[in-house]
């Protein structure tokens, strides 16, 4: 399941975001998908494992 939000962020962070994706051959969005995976990633390493009930 894709979940569709939209994202408020200043002009400079979205265009060094846009930066960062290219340079890895992302979009902006696959850019900000990739960084938040990495971020649960790092957290369920540190911290604990999620688990989500279906709903």
């Amino acid at each position: 399941m894709n979940v569709k939000f939209t994202m408020v962020m200043d002009k400079e962070l979205a265009r060094k975001l846009t930066y960062i994706g290219t340079y890895y051959g992302r979009s902006r969005i696959k850019e900000i998908e990739w960084a938040c995976k990495e971020w649960v990633k790092k957290f369920e390493e540190e911290v604990d494992q999620i688990e989500l009930e279906d709903t």
